[in-house]
């Protein structure tokens, strides 16, 4: 049979609301046979039972509410965010209509022309459901990209609850008074990863890239120098109360299974290792506060912050449906089935109070360390950060660079930086 076709343009497309049911009426133009619509979707493995089900049911509301459309097919692949960037930029026209991508991301695939600058009424929609600040990671040169579906904190912290107390672990200046059995480390970290170690830039005031300005890096300010030289006095040159958490989850996990640290600085995403590694001693908790003279008091531990988010392929032959799809599967419905699915934290505002996600202690974590988070501009990847902060700061903290230099290495950090940037 037939349908009548929908005058739908792109503009007024790409104001779909989160649930198909709220597509306007529109006028019937013409009788024409309806068309058969098929979207690819890529995600990540754990993934795939719940984007299966979700696109299943929304194609289904979308046919029914579009008079234009017949059936909706949703094909939904395997390719996580950790991929999904480098698939998409080697053959646009092959890659997926919607893919999730960490918002660092955008700074390769914007300049490539490879995804959908969304529009200020779309923007607001996505803004109603994730708030300002998951909408703020989705932005690469003043336009707005992506619909985030997931918080991508750095860190929160884990910890073994018979070396420390709920109380202990609000301040790290306590943490690292105690002396712990077994000559147990008091605290592990990743401080040989720019995405983890950015913690301490952060919580000294330095800045990078704030909101999408090039010319605002202040790595190298004074409350930084300070900062690492007092990381350095707490690491294997020093006290030894801080130490590098091997080489990952993995070895983290081992130290704290083997009593062998206390505490750990970590992301959510491996909270599952960890429990089972400290198992009854399991402990979760939010970053503590700090002190450090001429730094900073009492302040609570800031890290790098952003999102995971569904964006639009810019070769799409259906923008319209893609960008409802994209809008149905962030919506406060879809991320509390998601987070029934697989655990994951959810980016919709109205759920930070949801009785069932706050009983989990790493969400509810993760949820709160939200607050205490900057931005994770997708211009650190231009500047070069990734590569460039990594050693810096590591060879701070192992003592390869001597306290007296540090000034010295950070400079030349902002300078190689700036001049990636064109500056």
């Amino acid at each position: 049979m037939k349908k009548r076709i929908l005058a739908l343009s792109l503009a007024a497309a790409l104001v779909v609301g989160a649930m198909a049911s709220c597509t306007p009426e529109k006028e019937p133009v013409s009788s024409v046979e309806a068309r058969d619509i098929t979207l690819v979707m890529w995600g990540s493995e754990a993934d795939q039972d719940f984007l299966k089900e979700t696109s299943a049911a929304w194609a289904k509301d979308y046919a029914a509410a579009n008079a234009d459309v017949n059936s909706v097919t949703v094909d939904v692949q395997i390719v996580g965010e950790d991929q999904a960037t480098t698939d998409a930029t080697k053959d646009l026209s092959a890659a997926a209509d919607l893919f999730g991508v960490a918002n660092d991301q955008l700074s390769t695939l914007v300049p490539a022309n490879a995804i959908y600058a969304l529009p200020e009424s779309v923007v607001s929609d996505v803004t109603k459901v994730v708030g300002e600040s998951s909408v703020a990671s989705t932005m690469y040169d003043g336009k707005y990209y992506g619909f985030p579906y997931a918080p991508n904190t750095a860190e929160i912290m884990f910890y073994n609850t018979s070396m420390y107390t709920a109380d202990d672990v609000k301040s790290l200046n306590t943490m690292l008074e105690k002396e712990l059995p077994g000559g147990a480390t008091n605290l592990i970290a990743d401080v040989n990863n720019a995405w983890n170690s950015m913690t301490w830039f952060a919580t000294a005031g330095a800045k990078l890239f704030t909101g999408g300005d090039k010319t605002v890096n202040t790595l190298n300010c004074d409350e930084a120098v300070k900062m690492l030289e007092w990381l350095q006095s707490q690491g294997d040159s020093g006290t030894k109360k801080i130490a590098q958490a091997g080489s990952g989850k993995d070895d983290a996990a081992a130290m704290l299974k083997d009593g062998k640290a206390g505490a750990l600085f970590f992301g959510a995403w491996a909270k599952d290792a960890f429990k089972e590694a400290l198992g009854d001693n399991y402990g979760v908790a939010e970053l503590p506060t700090l002190t450090v003279e001429g730094v900073c008091e009492n302040k609570h531990l800031t890290c790098f912050g952003g999102s995971k988010m569904l964006v639009i392929n810019a070769q799409t032959k259906e923008p319209e449906a893609a960008l409802a799809l994209a809008q149905y599967v962030i919506s406060e419905e879809s991320q509390l089935k998601r987070f029934k699915a697989v655990g994951q934290t959810p980016t919709a505002v109205a759920l930070a109070t949801n009785e069932e996600i706050a009983a989990d202690p790493a969400v509810a974590a993760e949820v709160a360390q939200g607050a205490y988070t900057v931005v994770n501009d997708p211009l650190g990847g231009t500047a070069g950060y990734w590569d460039l902060e990594k050693p810096v700061i590591y060879e701070i903290f192992t003592g390869k660079t001597a306290a007296a230099d540090i000034k010295g290495k950070l400079d030349e950090l902002v300078a190689a930086m700036n001049k990636n940037l064109g500056l």
